[in-house]
């Protein structure tokens, strides 16, 4: 396994600056994807980096795609320097970095599973974020009718990336908000297996969400109405899965 880090990042540059040292600790090769900054804060970016050349690579979008949008370009450049397998961590410092070594290890004995994140929330965390997760997670286990996915929000995995770019290639995943709960649910469908590690996930100080209530919210409602449509049709299949023999050997 070649693993390196994969960073989207838009104006979080005061965040992104306390968990840089953190992610270099970890001595994987880190990719930023920059989804098209104020000039500013790209600038702050770039001195941020100057340091780190031989362990960081950074990467601009010229127009604003999203967070999703950010991944999937950062998935790319991961695949052409050669890597198998890429952490996706958010650039805002909500996620324990500790937890990564811990992904590696689950990866290292399933190395076609997406490992992903099961957040453990401190008291911070608001209640309609709370139960809006739960929400989007109800939808999730009925357009993959599977249990399978425990938490479909959060941004911290790691993904085997041939088989995910596969995926987003052959499928048109929601590049904004949606991509998180949306790849899961394809890698469902595509029977892709799952693995769940709890992180902690904090909300830091003085931190920012980029959330846009009407305009990912209906980017929400349009995947979850794909996804419905996307399920029915693949009825068949996915009854098959209930009953299929479970191959895993258990990550």
């Amino acid at each position: 396994m070649l693993t390196c880090i994969i960073v989207p990042h838009y104006d979080h540059v005061p965040q992104f600056e306390v968990l840089l040292p953190e992610l270099l600790a970890s001595e994987l090769p880190i990719i930023i994807v920059d989804d098209a900054s104020p000039d500013e804060a790209f600038n702050a970016l770039q001195q941020l980096l100057a340091d780190h050349n031989g362990h960081t690579t950074l990467i601009r979008h010229s127009l604003n795609q999203g967070k999703g949008g950010a991944v999937m370009t950062g998935i790319r450049a991961a695949l052409e320097a050669g890597c198998t397998h890429a952490v996706q961590i958010d650039a805002d410092g909500q996620h324990d970095v500790s937890a990564i070594s811990r992904f590696r290890a689950a990866a290292e004995r399933n190395p076609q599973h997406i490992i992903c994140g099961q957040p453990v929330f401190s008291t911070d965390i608001s209640r309609l974020r709370y139960f809006s997760r739960f929400i989007t997670l109800w939808f999730c286990w009925l357009e993959s009718l599977s249990s399978e996915i425990r938490d479909a929000m959060c941004g911290f995995r790691l993904y085997p990336l041939a088989s995910v770019n596969a995926l987003i290639n052959t499928s048109n995943i929601g590049k904004r908000m949606a991509f998180d709960p949306e790849i899961l649910v394809r890698a469902i469908w595509h029977d892709i297996h799952l693995h769940f590690i709890p992180v902690d996930v904090r909300y830091p100080e003085g931190g920012r969400s980029h959330f846009l209530y009407f305009r990912d919210n209906v980017e929400i409602f349009w995947m979850h109405t794909r996804l419905i449509t996307g399920m029915l049709l693949r009825l068949p299949s996915l009854f098959a899965r209930l009953f299929k023999p479970d191959k895993r050997s258990g990550a």
